[in-house]
């Protein structure tokens, strides 16, 4: 996966220059192009599941941070899931309000200024409330960090944690990358060199992944790693906003223009396997015939005649 600053160093190489100015010029482009292309379509991958808790007798609550009106959301109590309905309107949601119900029973939803607000107000705490909701983009802008190793990775159930030597690591780099990198060491003394999202950074020393490590668990290692900010993109297409950010640069600062043809060739082809990979998907089996579909046909089950 291509970090703010691997990105940087590969648009350098391939334009044959690193100045700081084309560099600084290049990582705009990038950032612009990664939110077009974010913005084209209802990609798969910006989708993720957030969660909250109730609130005894709390009706508003704030929306997960860094992302759109969530497409739905539950509250589950005990081993009942209640899927209120969306409330579109305030009169609508002021009227319902008219007399205030308190239960776990929750129907209804209002979204409003980034909060979400039930009806009737949950009545106990520690009832889980999961959000469906699209992330949002936000411009790259930090630098790789790799100082000190890495000593430890424990797994304990589904919390992976990750052991410094050497680091500083921050509340600041939550949601960002780390690969511990791979080696011809004893697996116990390397990474898997794939890339995890970090979840949280207790200490200086310590962080926790957002998924279970993969690879073999590590002890009494010295290992290099990189912590970078990355992209929504997935692989392998993060290439993507390099390529638009090339073809621009040899459009316009640099013409070129077998170069600005060839790179935006590039940029279709990747962008056409981007839709392939993780354009809208359609469920085949959403008719079985007794109605519980209603308007939702499918068509491999009907012929016209």
């Amino acid at each position: 996966m291509n970090t703010y600053t691997s990105r940087g160093v590969l648009f350098g190489d391939l334009c044959n220059n690193s100045a700081t100015a084309t560099i600084a010029l290049a990582q705009k482009l990038m950032n612009m192009e990664e939110k077009r292309i974010l913005s084209m379509r209802d990609w798969d991958f910006l989708w993720r599941q957030y969660t909250k808790t109730t609130v005894a007798n709390q009706q508003a609550y704030k929306l997960p941070a860094y992302t759109r009106k969530p497409q739905s959301v539950y509250i589950t109590v005990g081993s009942y899931r209640y899927t209120p309905e969306e409330v579109t309107n305030r009169e609508d949601w002021d009227r319902l309000n008219q007399v205030s119900v308190v239960s776990d029973s929750v129907t209804h939803v209002y979204y409003t200024d980034g909060q979400a607000e039930f009806y009737p107000i949950p009545a106990t705490s520690s009832n889980v409330i999961t959000f469906n909701a699209r992330r949002v983009s936000r411009d790259l802008v930090t630098a790789d960090y790799t100082t000190g190793t890495v000593t430890t990775v424990a797994t304990s159930g589904v919390v992976t944690t990750v052991t410094g030597s050497n680091t500083t690591w921050s509340t600041a780099m939550i949601g960002r990358m780390i690969r511990i990198d791979s080696s011809n060491s004893a697996l116990t003394l390397s990474g898997d060199g794939f890339w995890y999202e970090i979840a949280t950074v207790p200490s200086t020393t310590t962080l926790t992944l957002t998924r279970t490590y993969g690879g073999t668990a590590m002890s009494a290692a010295s290992a290099t790693y990189t912590i970078g900010e990355i992209g929504l993109l997935p692989e392998p297409h993060d290439m993507l906003p390099i390529f638009s950010a090339l073809k621009i640069y040899f459009t316009s600062v640099d013409p070129d223009q077998g170069k600005a043809t060839l790179y935006g060739n590039m940029y279709n082809d990747g962008y056409d396997m981007l839709v392939a990979d993780h354009g809208s998907k359609v469920n085949v089996v959403i008719d079985d015939g007794t109605g519980q579909y209603e308007g939702m046909r499918n068509p491999n089950l009907h012929i016209t005649l």
